[in-house]
């Protein structure tokens, strides 16, 4: 904790919550994300969706080859890569048809640790990768292309408020007496701009978090697609009304993870655990009209995969209802239901799907949704 006192100090003795955050998750040597191995995954200190089960990466890789089959090959981009483990998943069940699906493979990692890790696990894959460091770095192409992003908005820095008497509060961390401590002061112009442009309102002592930078990423991610592209995001989220209301979210969404256990003191240990924050699904959405996409859907994960093909997917296979009770089948069938379960991951996170150009009709094809405007 040292080190962040001495950075905030450096900066004044109080800065707002979404400097420290970045602080605590990207420092370059202190951060979270800047440890050289993963912290996620069943041996870190949280899972996601793609690493808690081949079956996720598996039916992104048969939705790609839908894609594929009517558009030609397409771009994959994946946005906050990790590991690697997404292209890895998608690569694997394509073998050496993957020039046939994938025309190339861009994947976008902020983490220099976690890149060198990637090129290592990805050597030898035969799809053309190509790897760089931010969104912003990757032109449009004419090339019909996917974007994905898995908990990648949860993952930016949040401003913090608190509601008072005469309006909100923005809540800021500062040092005291040698310590870490909330203080409160009026918002920043910013902050008061979302506050009021998302028509929030919060009771006196409720706290809320605000995220001022997952609209203008999304923009970012969107801009990279030509005249016909598709975007997945897998994301914690919530609608706007649901995300700040006082009595299912009096405390904030923000929360900490280590070791698989939730937290809500992010003073604690900067650098230490994770730190997330639901993301406001409105601000994803506001980036796509600005730029002239529309949505095919937001589901939960769950209904994504059923609606994508993982009953198809078992059955090919073997793994499906005629199939024998053995071991493999049963370690298969349990990690499925862990992605399809409704009082856990499976309704938890939600996937945002959007279109530009004609790919909003390939995917509702795919997702066998009504052909509407």
């Amino acid at each position: 904790m040292s080190w962040m006192i001495e950075e905030i100090d450096n900066r004044g003795g109080e800065v707002p919550f979404d400097v420290f955050m970045e602080l605590a998750l990207y420092h370059p040597e202190h951060g979270y994300y800047s440890h050289e191995e993963p912290r996620y995954g069943r041996d870190g200190d949280f899972l996601t969706a793609p690493t808690a089960s081949e079956w996720y990466t598996g039916v992104l890789s048969r939705l790609l080859v839908a894609v594929a089959a009517t558009s030609g090959p397409i771009r994959f981009i994946d946005v906050a890569s990790g590991d690697g483990a997404v292209i890895a998943g998608i690569l694997e069940p394509l073998g050496g048809t993957a020039s046939d699906v994938l025309s190339e493979v861009i994947s976008v990692e902020r983490s220099a640790s976690m890149l060198d890790r990637q090129k290592s696990i990805l050597r030898s894959t035969p799809a053309s990768i190509r790897w760089c460091g931010q969104v912003h770095w990757i032109d449009p192409s004419p090339t019909p292309t996917v974007v994905h992003a898995s908990e990648l908005y949860d993952a930016l820095p949040v401003a913090r408020l608190v509601g008072g008497r005469g309006g909100p509060e923005e809540l800021v961390v500062a040092v005291s007496r040698g310590e870490l401590a909330w203080k409160r002061r009026p918002p920043r112009d910013e902050v008061a701009d979302y506050v009021t442009g998302h028509e929030i309102e919060l009771e006196e002592g409720q706290i809320a978090e605000v995220n001022l930078g997952a609209e203008s990423l999304h923009a970012a991610v969107l801009s990279v697609v030509g005249g016909c592209g598709l975007s997945l995001v897998l994301d914690y989220g919530y609608e706007t009304r649901r995300l700040y209301n006082p009595r299912g979210r009096r405390g904030g969404s923000l929360t900490t993870f280590s070791r698989h256990q939730l937290g809500h003191d992010p003073l604690a240990s900067p650098g230490e655990v994770d730190l997330t924050a639901h993301v406001n699904w409105a601000d994803l959405r506001r980036a796509a009209d600005s730029a002239g996409w529309r949505e095919v859907g937001l589901w939960s994960l769950a209904e994504f995969l059923v609606r994508a093909g993982i009953a198809v997917e078992l059955e090919e296979r073997g793994l499906g209802m005629e199939a024998a009770l053995d071991a493999a089948t049963v370690t298969a069938r349990q990690e499925v239901k862990r992605l399809l379960d409704p009082e856990g991951m499976g309704s938890d996170l939600k996937v945002l799907v959007q279109a530009k150009g004609e790919m909003k009709e390939v995917a509702q094809a795919i997702l066998e949704l009504p052909n509407a405007n």
